[in-house]
């Protein structure tokens, strides 16, 4: 098949475009001609994805990229403006070039923003871009919720999100993966820029919280490695010694390597490779995996009000201890299947 894939490609990277990037390489070594087209404000690393940032100049590409394609899949959080208007865009010239349309709401705040759209714009994008689309693949059962309220036809799925981990993207990550591999549980704060909430939550389990041996923390650093906060961060880990393993965030083997591993993963808000809510806002989900994928199926928003770090950081520790809740049932035996069993038509 052809496929045109719309959304989040760049770095820094996080779980949105490490779904987006993982889903395109399995496609590909499936097969499949893959065309990406990059919304991110960041560029991709990746020379062949098509960069598109201006609404103007993305429908001029976007026209060009679907002539002859099968499929076409925008990936979305859902709650830009302009990103909803290149969704519904990219829905009807799909549409208009007879390919198969899809469209994927990661896991965010779609579920609050969702409920909030403004009934003249915001809405109508929705209903349009839902009602026309062939499918509309939610994440998880609170964005299904939501996203139902613009249900005009029976084309929605509950498909989790996951990241899957090839083999090859293993082995070129086995440096840090040799030395997580004695580790029994791992957290990952994914894109840590300073000042945050993110950092002050890892801050506070530098200095407070002993780790066990069998625990480490690995850090995606958003700042290059001779910025303050990495030496900072150097200094309050000294007290774990080996367990604290700092990474660039723009380096994807090493962030992949790192969340195969993971077993709690933190990270700002995001949308469309752009950070929100840095200074108050902090998602956290638990793992689970199955084969080579890692899933999402549970999670956390802290939403800071006063001095909250404590808290935050006593949770996460108490999470470390919890089980992982079980995956909503789908219809086949991995998500992945069963997207491509609905590019094919396969209901």
């Amino acid at each position: 098949m052809r496929i045109l894939l719309i959304g989040n490609f760049a770095p820094p990277y996080e779980e949105e475009s490490l779904h987006n990037l993982s889903f395109m390489k399995k496609l590909e070594s499936d097969g499949h001609e893959c065309t990406v087209i990059n919304t991110s404000e960041h560029s991709a690393t990746d020379n062949k994805f098509i960069e598109s940032r201006s609404y103007i100049h993305f429908s001029f590409t976007l026209l060009s990229a679907c002539r002859n394609q099968d499929v076409v899949h925008f990936f979305t959080k859902g709650y830009l403006r302009l990103g909803l208007l290149k969704l519904m865009t990219s829905i009807l010239v799909g549409t208009l070039y007879r390919a198969r349309t899809f469209i994927t709401i990661h896991s965010e705040l779609f579920s609050i923003a969702g409920q909030m759209r403004s009934p003249v714009g915001g809405r109508q994008t929705l209903f349009t871009a839902f009602t026309v689309a062939g499918k509309i693949i939610c994440a998880d059962k609170d964005t299904y919720d939501v996203a139902a309220m613009y249900m005009k036809k029976s084309n929605f799925e509950l498909i989790p999100s996951f990241i899957h981990f090839p083999d090859d993207t293993i082995e070129v990550g086995s440096a840090l993966l040799e030395k997580l591999e004695p580790i029994k549980k791992i957290i990952v704060f994914s894109n840590v820029q300073y000042p945050s909430f993110t950092f002050d939550i890892l801050d506070k389990f530098l200095t407070d919280y002993p780790l066990p041996s069998d625990t480490a923390i690995v850090a995606a650093v958003t700042e290059k490695p001779t910025s303050k906060m990495k030496h900072l961060l150097e200094e309050e880990g000294k007290s774990i010694g080996e367990n604290l393993h700092l990474i660039d965030a723009d380096d994807l083997n090493a962030v992949m390597a790192a969340h195969s591993r993971a077993d709690i993963i933190l990270r700002p808000m995001s949308c469309d490779g752009t950070t929100f809510f840095k200074s108050f806002a902090i998602s956290v989900k638990k793992t689970l995996r199955s084969g080579s994928y890692l899933y999402f199926p549970n999670g956390l928003l802290f939403v800071k009000e006063g001095d909250t770090t404590e808290m935050c950081a006593c949770i996460i520790n108490t999470l470390l201890c919890v089980e992982t809740g079980k995956l909503p049932e789908i219809k086949d035996k991995d998500s992945y299947a069963r997207i491509v069993n609905l590019y094919l038509g396969k209901d």
